[in-house]
């Protein structure tokens, strides 16, 4: 099991992790990098990896700088599912199409500005379209219950008490007879853990984010 760093290492926001295992590649979180005009286009648009490698992505709540560059994924070719819990997928319906309004207004008054001094237009990250695209692939499951996203790769999502729907992932790879898991927290909350069993494992490790 290998782990890539894409957002939110030696940082708090743009939650991005990659885990490779075997031959399946699973993203978890799909956070927007929020900051500096400049450094947030540079993070936002090259995400470091390939979307359409990925085998599976899980996001741990609704947070923007969790899960506000998901659109982004579909639009670059990404056609798998998106697993989270329902109330996640609920409220990062609602935030993603907010995320996209804002963009395009911030761009407008951007670019008003921005051609009196002669420069180049900037374009939001995604449009309305790209959120109501990467919506169809939300996959909702329970707290507590497996669900395999790939061959010998199963995710159980853990109530993280932080808010409405978040949770804890944890991912168990098995192959050759052997298993590793790993305990992505997403971002702990007073009441993690609370009202679901600690989750199994033989090795973990926990990634926080914000």
């Amino acid at each position: 099991m290998k782990i890539s760093f894409h957002g939110a290492a030696r940082s708090v926001t743009g939650s991005r992790h990659l885990i490779q295992a075997g031959s399946s590649r699973l993203l978890l979180d799909c956070g927007m990098f929020q900051g500096r005009r400049d450094q947030a286009a540079k993070l936002n648009r090259h995400l470091g990896f390939d979307p359409k490698s990925l085998t599976a992505v899980c996001l741990s709540h609704a947070h923007i700088d969790h899960s506000g560059i998901l659109p982004v994924l579909a639009r670059e070719g990404y056609s798998g599912s998106v697993y989270m819990t329902d109330a996640t997928a609920d409220l990062t319906n609602i935030l993603l199409a907010d995320s996209a309004r804002i963009q395009q207004s911030d761009c407008r008054y951007v670019n008003k500005r921005e051609r009196r001094r002669g420069k180049d237009r900037i374009t939001p990250f995604y449009s309305l379209s790209d959120v109501q695209t990467i919506a169809q692939q939300f996959s909702r499951t329970r707290y507590g219950t497996p669900v395999q996203v790939a061959p010998n790769l199963n995710v159980q999502f853990h109530d993280a008490g932080h808010i409405l729907g978040s949770a804890a992932i944890w991912v168990q790879h098995r192959q050759r007879g052997q298993s590793r898991s790993l305990l992505f927290s997403g971002r702990p909350g007073a009441g993690q853990y609370a009202h679901s069993p600690r989750p199994p494992a033989t090795s973990a490790l926990r990634c926080a984010g914000d």
